[in-house]
């Protein structure tokens, strides 16, 4: 029995377990990655030819290997579950470690130049929103009028779009409420009545965006770029709203947690405390430790 049928039938189950946009980053692991294997009879496999694959694996870091192994590891016990084998190879080869993501997020400066140079609204709308909500960019395309409690000053994160379409947010934690900081209020009460579409968000068409691609080509980069700031994703204006409410002591981590809607304090932890326990310069260096 080849490599390619377990792939083929793996694939086959996964496409009604998981969301279109997950199932497709699976299927290109089997077809870009794993291919190498595809004819070797899945008896003949054994644990130093995965070892031998994964090290040969140069252009990716080790959070990526550790999501081929998982799929490797998935397609081996689906021939377990058949008893053409005895056991999963991928049981024995070590997982590689994965680093602690290194984060950079922006000064309050920097935010504030970010939003000036926003000249294009819905732009300056989205950036707004996530950088005072520390929402994910699928999340907040996806926003719909209904999900914005001025009244009570929260948004309700109910569902995310990409270009594989709407879905429900990430995990079942990212379904949360976020409250609306004073700051973010105006913008939010600007783009309810700005037009008559259930989103809050909707392009020249009337329509909702995909993704968010246009505007981290047509603004993101060109702004990064014009205020000689480092690349960073558009992904780090969550990192910067998480830092920021950590380092002025506006929320606690279990808080933090809740909004960003992760499921515990671990990534709080390990991301966010730790990046800010390093920083020292508004440290009070003058306190008496052991005075009477």
């Amino acid at each position: 029995m080849t490599f390619k049928h377990y792939c083929d039938l793996y694939l086959e189950f996964k496409r009604h377990e998981l969301k279109y946009s997950t199932f497709y980053k699976y299927e290109n692991i089997v077809k870009s990655r794993l291919s190498n294997f595809f004819e070797i009879d899945i008896r003949d496999i054994k644990p130093s030819d995965i070892k031998k694959w994964l090290y040969s694996i140069d252009d990716v870091g080790s959070k990526s290997k550790r999501h081929y192994l998982g799929v490797l590891s998935g397609i081996f016990q689906e021939a377990l579950y058949d008893e053409i084998i005895s056991r999963n190879p991928v049981k024995l080869v070590r997982m590689p470690k994965v680093q602690k993501p290194h984060i950079q997020p922006f000064t309050p400066d920097q935010v504030l130049s970010l939003l000036n140079l926003a000249e294009n609204e819905n732009y300056r709308y989205f950036l707004s929103i996530a950088f005072f909500t520390g929402m994910r960019s699928g999340e907040i395309i996806a926003l719909k009028k209904e999900d914005i409690d001025l009244e009570k000053k929260i948004i309700y994160v109910k569902r995310s779009r990409s270009r594989y379409g709407e879905t429900t947010p990430k995990t079942r934690y990212s379904v949360r409420e976020v409250p609306i900081l004073n700051t973010l209020y105006p913008y939010l009460e600007k783009l309810l009545h700005k037009h008559d579409h259930e989103y809050l968000l909707i392009n020249q068409y009337k329509m909702p965006y995909r993704d968010s691609h246009v505007f981290v080509d047509k603004f993101w980069k060109p702004s990064l770029s014009k205020l000689k700031l480092q690349y960073r994703r558009l992904y780090n204006t969550r990192h910067t709203f998480a830092t920021n409410m950590l380092y002025k002591n506006l929320v606690s981590p279990v808080q933090l947690a809740q909004i960003l809607g992760h499921a515990n304090t671990q990534m709080v932890y390990d991301v966010y405390v730790s990046y800010v326990n390093q920083k020292y310069d508004d440290f009070d260096r003058s306190i008496d430790l052991y005075g009477a």
